[in-house]
């Protein structure tokens, strides 16, 4: 909607309107007649005072061209600057003494599992906002003939060992999710691995933290590129093979990965394939590997769909946020680099109740299919199977604000045993999107 702005003009337009006034009512022979002439000249002084009016915006540009509105971002100069982000608070009650030590949320299947196993019976709760995000977005106009966007993202979510307590002040540094830059079909930087497709990703609290699901972030060096119903993507990733906070960095070659999607009306599919060099210099030993990913979205009923993702091979740190490592470790203690393989599932049913209300049922399995020299100190945990349920009710009463409650299952199954460990948590969110 255009605003405008009104110069000062009416006393001086008034002014020669009355000054006139005696010249346009003289000869006038009667009352009627004399009024008559008055509503024409209220009507034409009107007019010249709608032909006055300048566009508030038309008067800002004159003022300063640099910064302005522009769509729903900030126009500086020839680029437009989008913040976004939300904040996420959450509560979490775990079972096995589990209630998110030093508000660490993020998850990961082992420190359920290390819960599970502990011998605790009691329930414990934590409150945490530390997945609050906060995004920076730039988009330039014609950069040698091609638009050049960025993006910059930030959470809180770090180590449970991070600095930072509950104690007093709750104050936790930020930590880098994504930072990356597009350019003529071209990504750099830090984002979400090409081996992944998200579109499949199921809609749960805990975003991401399942057994089995492909949800990792890394830099590289992407090409996108039109294919017959869909699009190309071949990427150069960053190596690693290393397992938690050790990092062997032994890696020569990047993780070479490629994806095809499709999309039409009848979902998003994609087929995707990963390339890796795993390497240990102490054993002088390499071997080339890899592993594939196949992913959907289907449209059902309404606005329902149904999510699946299914991958097998050297998974390793790419799948169920490291549950695995890359290699089996006894064996490269022995100086041989045998990959892990694994293979992992996961399928996700979202229903929606209503414009406002709707539900996500989602199961996800991982396992490994190799068979361990020295079990279970080749993985550095004790199971080598682990399944996760999440079922949630969300609500949002407007796009910007989601209230929702999440049960989650998790269960392990002991390397070489029959024997079986379980975790339960609860979850209540609150997310509130800027």
């Amino acid at each position: 909607m255009t605003t405008t702005t009104r110069f000062q003009t009416r006393p001086l337009v008034r002014a020669v309107a009355l000054a006139g006034l005696p010249l346009v009512t003289m000869g006038s022979g009667s009352a009627l007649a004399q009024g008559s002439e008055l509503e024409e000249l209220r009507q034409r002084v009107q007019q010249l005072e709608s032909r006055l009016e300048v566009p508030a915006e038309s008067k800002m540009e004159e003022e300063n061209n640099y910064l302005r509105r522009d769509g729903n971002g900030i126009r500086i100069g020839s680029t437009t600057v989008t913040i976004g982000g939300f904040i996420k608070a959450d509560v979490l009650a775990g079972s096995n003494g589990n209630g998110w030590e030093n508000a660490y949320s993020v998850g990961l299947a082992r420190s359920f599992a290390n819960a599970a196993k502990n011998g605790e019976s009691d329930w414990k709760t934590g409150f945490s906002a530390r997945e609050t995000r906060l995004s920076l977005a730039t988009k330039t106009l014609d950069v040698a003939g091609h638009d050049l966007t960025t993006y910059l993202e930030m959470d809180f979510n770090q180590g449970a060992d991070a600095p930072g307590n509950e104690v007093v002040s709750n104050s936790y540094a930020p930590r880098l999710r994504q930072a990356y830059g597009s350019w003529n079909n071209w990504d750099f930087g830090q984002t979400h691995t090409t081996f992944s497709e998200l579109a499949a990703l199921p809609e749960i609290l805990d975003q991401g933290k399942q057994a089995a699901f492909i949800y990792t972030r890394q830099p590289m060096v992407r090409y996108n590129m039109a294919a017959p119903g869909g699009k190309l993507m071949v990427a150069l990733e960053n190596p690693e093979d290393g397992f938690g906070s050790n990092s062997y960095d032994d890696q020569s070659y990047p993780d070479l990965v490629a994806r095809y999607q499709l999309r039409n009306s009848y979902g998003i599919y994609s087929i995707a394939g990963l390339l890796r060099s795993l390497e240990d210099d102490a054993a002088d030993e390499t071997e080339v590997t890899g592993a594939v990913s196949v992913s959907a979205r289907i449209p059902t009923v309404g606005r329902d769909d149904l999510k699946l993702q299914y991958n097998y091979g050297a998974l390793g740190r790419y799948i169920g946020l490291f549950t695995y490592p890359d290699v089996d470790l006894a064996a490269q203690a022995g100086g041989d680099v045998k990959p892990l393989k694994s293979y992992g599932a996961t399928a996700a049913y979202r229903h929606h109740w209503n414009p406002n209300w709707r539900s996500t049922l989602s199961v996800s399995h991982l396992e490994i299919v190799d068979d361990l020299e020295a079990s279970p100190a080749g993985t550095l945990s004790y199971f080598d199977t682990s399944t996760s349920v999440h079922a949630n009710l969300l609500w949002s009463a407007h796009p910007k604000l989601t209230l929702g409650l999440e049960y989650a299952y998790w269960d392990f199954g002991e390397i070489a045993t029959s024997s079986r460990e379980q975790y339960e948590q609860v979850m209540g969110s609150a997310t509130l999107r800027f």
